[in-house]
């Protein structure tokens, strides 16, 4: 119905009529309303405005007008008329007589009342056209309202935010920032808000050609530009931009772009850092955009003309060419105005029609923060634990932000700034929980860039160092599970403490100790020094040596393996079994193994040269337990005592030697006493000496004295003797023999039976022959070849050789040394290893069939076992052997 109106008043308008109307539905006066004058601005990227001076013989109120809808129409008799169809934002009464009132009215379009809303809110996860058009509905405008012309693809972005801007403040910096600008069409309901991003977007049809009549004033009869002025100015010649990405962190992404490298009036290469892009397309892109917006303004036309078509995105032309426009110039902005007494007329501005319009970009006036904003980690379900990424990374929840999310969902995941993070996992994390509150700072203060910068403390979740209990001296770190790190500064009572929960309450204490809980406001003192201790296992582990000792060196002074205390014990237990050695040598006795000693002295225990375990204590040392001690030792097990060494052991006491057992008292002699039971000594495969200096006593208390041997019995004494055997009873003297008897009788011969033969119990060994050839040569085995064994001379088996090449044999630990013959005539003579004539180990790789290998001529003479080099041969043979053992 208006459009048919607009056609009917275009007919009958005269050619210099010019009709302003404005339409207020719902408002019963609206009829009287007229324009008196009137002001339109319109213009790329921004809502249009209209100013009016409207009078009326009606008084009319705030509440007639103000929020209304309203359209307002410019038309004449050879101009398409223009309509817009916007709400009513400013309402004055600017003058009132007795026949009317004068009003002023602004009209602007629907979404200039997203300028109202200031708001902050989060985006994820969506691109910036859908951004805008999310907000758009958020005001309640429809589909048919507004409309997308886009060409190039955008890129989603993650996380933006809208801090404390408008909602179109927000809207017109996605603009700027895309690359994207809008207009407004006439629709067939209304106003429609486009938007845009190519020069294929502007209006080019119908063709709008004007001619260029500077000199025809005011009056033309027809369209025309009236003025045109072109102004041109330097500009960038090219752009680089760069940015960092921690998801691409192997490099920075750096791109440049030089659109007009023709341009002989362009000059200097401008860089800008902190785009915001995430790839190098997307940093091409960012170059390319800043260079556009140069360009855009490169060139611009000034005009005034008389045509009503013209409007932001019009593609319009002259009569007469324009150098910088062939291809005509496109309106980006105009401003209307007309009244009563004066004729319709515009100001315009417009750019070359071939290039992309953009909006000037102005990083200045873009919001930033400098400062920090609150949030809370979040997590679905409310985890127990750190909800985070395999990056490390939380999801929080602006304070800020009140839109509903998903549990989990509040953001994209942040990372976490520390003091110190690098390369190989280095740095440290203490995982935040549920609800902690973070503070959230952004890079480059750009607010599409958050990352967590600390935590905070709260009435909800209090600071662990407060001045409640005397705590204000203390340092802690302290996690969810009660782990803590505790350093105390109280003077006095100075300490480190490292526990945790586990394994009831295992915990490492440097200084001073007090109890956990409070007594009397106090808390106890436990103790001081150091505390290590658990209810669970305990290990302690060094590889290459540990020494435990109680020598003090105050304000630890002095080297770690500062040992001089324990070294000179220990040296002055060596010099004494020396000394001892010496005595029990010149006795026959068998001394102890003192250059062994000496070598565990000085080669592994001095400055820890192995790995050993030294203890050592300025005072005493005690061993005590409920169960059972045991000391082990794979070669020497050796006791000095500067005085007494004293062993109690209320039930059995035992003492097993595999060779032999040398007992020696230098002074004061040897006891064995048995207060109950039998004592037994026994010999079982070899002879058993008694000898005194002075007197030999053997008594029998309250029994019997049996002296008795299988073959025979020898008495003497000074050269007399009594000889006893199993024939005869032989008395010899060089003196006398006198008897002294109260009956003296014969009898016939008899005999008694002796005690039996001692039973050696030792159990036998499994061992096994090799028959090979030689290390080297393990196949050449003499399978099949018959084989006599003995042992110590005797004959102990026979047999033949298997394919294995072993030969089994029940090893008795009396045995000296084996032989095995065989078949075809060979021998071999195989002495048991202890018994080898050097060393014993060499003795051993001997009998695996390692044998005797000369040094080379030029090596020198040496000292050690001339077999020793057969050890070389083991270990070419077996490289991995210690590995292995």
């Amino acid at each position: 119905m208006s459009d048919r109106f607009d056609a009917i008043a275009a007919t009958v308008a005269g050619p210099f009529h010019q009709h302003y109307a404005i339409e207020v539905p719902g408002l019963a006066t609206a009829s009287t309303l007229s324009v008196q004058s009137f002001k339109v601005h319109e213009s790329l990227g921004e809502p249009y405005r209209i100013t009016l001076s409207l009078t009326s013989p009606q008084t009319l109120s705030r509440g007639d007008l103000l929020g209304k809808l309203a359209t307002f129409r410019m038309r004449s008799a050879e101009r398409m008329p223009r309509r817009f169809a916007g709400c009513i934002t400013a309402f004055s009464q600017l003058k009132r007589t007795p026949d009317e009132v004068t009003y002023g009215l602004v009209i602007e379009p629907q979404v200039a009342r997203l300028r109202l809303t200031r708001a902050s809110r989060v985006f994820q996860h969506m691109t910036a056209p859908a951004m805008i058009d999310a907000l758009l509905r958020r005001h309640r405008l429809e589909g048919h309202q507004f409309a997308f012309r886009l060409r190039r693809a955008y890129a989603e972005h993650a996380f933006h935010l809208q801090y404390q801007q408008s909602d179109w403040e927000y809207v017109h910096l996605l603009m700027e920032q895309e690359g994207i600008y809008c207009f407004f069409e006439e629709g067939e309901h209304g106003d429609v808000l486009v938007f845009a991003d190519d020069v294929d977007h502007y209006t080019y049809q119908p063709t709008l050609t004007l001619p260029l009549r500077e000199s025809a004033g005011l009056n033309a009869a027809s369209d025309a530009i009236l003025s045109l002025e072109t102004h041109a100015r330097t500009v960038q010649q090219s752009f680089v931009v760069a940015d960092y990405n921690p998801d691409q962190a192997w490099e920075r992404l750096k791109a440049d772009a030089n659109l007009a490298s023709k341009d002989a009036t362009t000059y200097g290469e401008s860089y800008v850092y902190g785009t915001g892009h995430l790839d190098q397309a997307q940093a091409r892109w960012q170059a390319q955009l800043r260079h556009e917006a140069a360009l855009a303004a490169q060139v611009v036309f000034a005009g005034q003309s008389t045509a009503l078509a013209l409007r932001p995105g019009r593609v319009t032309h002259t009569d007469s060419a324009l150098p910088e426009a062939p291809h005509g110039m496109v309106i980006t902005a105009v401003t209307h105005h007309g009244a009563r007494d004066k004729p319709y007329a515009n100001d315009f501005k417009a750019i070359p029609a071939d290039r992309r319009f953009r909006l000037p970009l102005n990083p200045a006036t873009w919001p930033t923060l400098t400062g920090t904003l609150s949030a809370r980690v979040t997590s679905p379900s409310t985890y127990k634990y750190a909800y985070l990424t395999k990056a490390g990374e939380y999801v929080v929840r602006l304070d800020l932000d009140f839109d509903p999310w998903n549990p989990g969902g509040e953001s994209v995941p942040l990372r976490l700034a520390k003091p110190f993070a690098g390369k190989l996992q280095t740095g440290m994390h203490f995982p935040a929980l549920d609800g902690d509150e973070a503070v959230i700072a952004f890079r480059d203060g750009d607010p599409n860039k958050p990352y967590i910068a600390a935590f905070h403390h709260h009435s909800q979740a209090t600071d662990l160092i407060t001045n409640q209990d005397r705590w204000m001296s203390r340092n802690v770190i302290r996690t969810q599970s009660d782990n803590k790190l505790q350093m105390e500064d109280w003077e006095g009572q100075e300490h480190v403490k490292l526990s945790t929960e586990h394994s009831g309450k295992s915990q490492l204490t440097l200084g001073h100790m007090v109890s956990g809980a409070m007594v009397n406001g106090q808390r106890e003192t436990r103790g001081e020094g150091f505390e290590l201790r658990t209810s669970a296992k305990g290990a302690v582990r060094a590889g290459h040596g540990l020494f435990v000792t109680t020598d003090d060196r105050p304000r630890a002074q002095g080297k770690q393996l500062d040992m001089q205390e324990a070294m000179q014990q220990l040296s002055a237990a060596q010099a004494a079994m020396e000394r001892l050695a010496e005595v029990v040598r010149a006795a026959q006795a068998d001394a102890a193994d003192t250059i062994a000693m000496n070598h565990v002295l000085q080669q592994q225990l001095k400055d820890l040269k192995e790995a050993v375990m030294l203890f050592s204590a300025s005072s005493s040392i005690a061993l005590t337990t409920p169960e059972s001690i045991q000391h082990s030792a794979g070669k020497h097990l050796t006791f000095t005592a500067g005085e007494n060494a004293d062993v109690g052991v209320l039930k059995k006491f035992t003492v097993a030697a595999g060779e032999a057992i040398s007992l020696f008292a230098q002074k004061m002699g040897i006891k064995l006493f048995a207060a109950k039971g039998k004592v037994t000594i026994q010999a079982q495969n070899d002879d058993m000496s008694l000898a005194a200096l002075k007197d030999l006593t053997i008594t029998s208390t309250n029994g019997k004295l049996i002296l008795s041997a299988k073959e025979e019995v020898w008495l003497g004494a000074g050269g007399s003797y009594i000889k006893i055997n199993s024939n005869r009873i032989e008395n010899g003297t060089p003196g006398d023999i006198y008897e002294k008897c109260a009956w003296w009788g014969t009898q016939k011969a008899a005999s008694q039976a002796m005690p039996a033969e001692l039973k050696n119990s030792l159990p036998a060994t499994p061992l096994q022959l090799r028959a090979f050839a030689s290390p080297a040569s393990r196949n050449a085995i003499s399978a099949g070849m018959p084989y006599k064994l003995f042992a110590d001379g005797a004959l102990v088996g026979t047999g033949v050789i298997d394919a294995t090449g072993n030969l089994p044999i029940a090893h008795q630990r009396a045995t000296q040394a084996y032989r095995v013959e065989l078949a075809n005539g060979h021998a071999f003579h195989i002495p048991v290893a202890e018994n080898f004539r050097g060393d014993a180990a060499n003795g051993a790789l001997a009998n695996q069939g390692f044998h005797y290998l000369e040094d080379s001529p030029e090596a020198g003479a040496s000292s050690v076992d001339r077999a020793v080099h057969r050890q070389t041969y083991h270990a070419v043979l077996h490289p991995n052997a210690d590995k292995d053992a």
